[in-house]
């Protein structure tokens, strides 16, 4: 018997699935092709934001010169720090980021200020797990500057506002470096930016949202810090949906820095040595039996979601922010050279 036969109702099934098959290709490049042109507008608007946020702070200080106060400003301790809360954090950085997000409206996906009750012994959990990871990322950025000075014959320096015994200048300074920036830069950072990124998946939301962190710092050294302490910000807000805990990691670790250079004015370099020393013991001790108690809670695990195929992949997300990330990285390579002596 011949089995090689014609077989219409077959052949018209295979046609259709094939038909089909070519049409959820396009689908899905289509999808791609319309998501890569979303991020490269979303890289253009947070590029934007990060050049408008300098450009302001330039304006405040031109403003300073031409009000007739810039020697006061260069002569006071505490006039500097009160600039950097209202000229910096209020002013520019607030603006900047908030008419960002404002733009990118459509882009979020839940709540522009995430609060979701996480309970108070798992949120104290996070914290002391959060500074723990700072004091790492503060060790890592120390032996790199050491190696910088060390092998390469360079030293790489900081901005100093000088020093100030006046009660007053004390707490003004404590405020723009612990309370301020714990509170306008998580906002305008794991609020806003994380908020518009996490639509293209949050391990690609929370390394953006870093790299941005660490570009409005103007120079390599708190770059690579503020990348560092960005990855642990914006990892424990995507993973609590809550960024209260992510502003008492930021104001505790900046807090440690403001209580240092407090004593060191206060009293001496080695009194403060010692204070840090100890606080940070008793936050390495506290960051062990917090990350103890997270895992055993299985707090880190988190729910698997299948890729979807109309995704890309990180790669290419990525590529598609640097076109608008350009020129703030520029700017932070021109900055950077004032910090930066030969040995």
């Amino acid at each position: 018997m011949n089995n090689n036969y014609y077989n219409p109702q077959g052949n018209q099934y295979y046609q259709q699935q094939n038909a089909q098959y070519l049409m959820m290709k396009q689908q899905i490049a289509y999808a791609k092709k319309v998501q890569r042109k979303e991020l490269v507008k979303v890289g253009f608007v947070l590029g934007s934001a990060i050049i408008v946020y300098l450009l302001l702070q330039t304006v405040w200080g031109s403003m300073i010169s031409a009000l007739g106060l810039y020697d006061a400003y260069q002569n006071s301790v505490m006039f500097k720090y009160a600039f950097n809360i209202i000229g910096v954090d209020l002013l520019s950085l607030l603006p900047a980021f908030g008419i960002a997000a404002l733009i990118l409206k459509r882009n979020f996906t839940g709540e522009l200020v995430p609060t979701k009750k996480v309970g108070k012994l798992k949120a104290t959990a996070w914290v002391f797990f959060g500074m723990g990871c700072t004091i790492v990322a503060n060790y890592l950025v120390s032996v790199m500057m050491a190696f910088v000075k060390n092998v390469l014959g360079y030293e790489l320096t900081q901005n100093n506002y000088g020093n100030s015994d006046d009660i007053l200048t004390y707490i003004v300074m404590f405020v723009a470096t612990a309370i301020a920036p714990a509170i306008f830069e998580e906002f305008s950072f794991r609020c806003c930016t994380l908020g518009v990124l996490k639509k293209y998946g949050k391990g690609f939301a929370v390394f953006m949202v870093s790299i941005i962190f660490g570009l409005i710092h103007g120079n390599v050294i708190q770059f690579v810090f503020a990348f560092l302490v960005g990855l642990i910000l914006a990892y424990i807000t995507v993973q609590t949906d809550n960024v209260i805990i992510a502003m008492f990691i930021h104001g505790l670790n900046n807090a440690r820095s403001a209580v240092s250079d407090i004593i060191t004015t206060a009293a001496n370099e080695k009194l403060a040595n010692t204070v840090s020393t100890i606080i940070m013991i008793i936050f390495v001790v506290l960051a062990i039996i917090a990350l103890i108690y997270l895992l055993y809670t299985k707090s880190f695990a988190t729910k698997k979601k299948m890729k979807s195929l109309y995704d890309n992949n990180f790669g290419t997300k990525i590529a598609c922010m640097i076109p608008g990330m350009i020129v703030p990285f520029a700017i932070l390579i021109a900055l950077t050279k004032q910090y930066v002596t030969k040995i």
